[in-house]
């Protein structure tokens, strides 16, 4: 290759680097724009409990933080409502039917960011009698992945298309008094499942390995 033809494929390179860059520029945000998740995203940590506890189910009654980072969903005047719903296997809601009004709590207001903290949200076991005197029916929210739960937290829990946040899906154990602290936990599976999930995970590669080990060998 010519010594012309290295140059002009340099300058190309060059160019195409500078556009890009020009790009970037262009579609970053200016200083002070809100970051962070969208409207509709799941929060990963956004219910945690409260002081120690052990790995597991929270327990009907027991009060947890609801944490959520700096966000684009929330402005600093709303007033953003939590509510508890029904998400089975972990999916997020789709319908305000699987949300219980009855586990409504309010007054949450955000940052200047969209991040905000409340604290002292009650998560109970639904349909939930003792507290909310729900009886047996309402959106189911328990200790098994068919009843996992997650946590609306958004500033109309009856119109999805406002804006609106999710928090991670969690258990929650039934307690015949709604204390929250006959087996307060962090909302996670029971710890065996948690132990075995990432055993599990070290089965497969170890077996994946030793295929290949396998593989190598048959071939030489």
């Amino acid at each position: 290759m010519s010594a012309r033809h290295v140059a002009q494929r340099v300058a190309a390179s060059l160019a195409a680097t500078a556009a890009v860059a020009t790009l970037a520029l262009a579609f970053t945000s200016p200083a002070g724009a809100a970051t962070g998740p969208t409207s509709g995203s799941v929060i990963p940590n956004a219910a945690q409990p409260q002081g120690t506890v052990t790995p597991g189910p929270f327990d009907s009654g027991q009060s947890i933080n609801v944490v959520v980072p700096a966000n684009q969903a929330f402005n600093p005047d709303q007033n953003i409502n939590i509510v508890e719903c029904s998400a089975p296997d972990g999916v997020v809601p789709t319908n305000p039917i699987n949300c219980d009004g009855n586990t409504l709590q309010n007054g949450a207001i955000p940052n200047a960011d969209g991040s905000l903290t409340f604290t002292g949200y009650t998560v109970y076991a639904l349909p939930d009698n003792i507290q909310l005197g729900e009886g047996t029916t309402g959106p189911k929210c328990g200790n098994t992945l068919a009843t996992e739960c997650m946590l609306y937290i958004g500033t109309n829990q009856n119109d999805f298309t406002q804006p609106h946040l999710w928090s991670q899906p969690f258990l929650v154990n039934t307690d015949p008094t709604d204390s929250g602290t006959i087996n307060p936990g962090d909302g996670t599976p029971e710890v065996p499942m948690a132990i075995l999930l990432p055993l599990a995970a070290v089965g497969l590669l170890g077996g994946t390995i030793a295929i290949r080990r396998r593989h190598r060998a048959t071939q030489a």
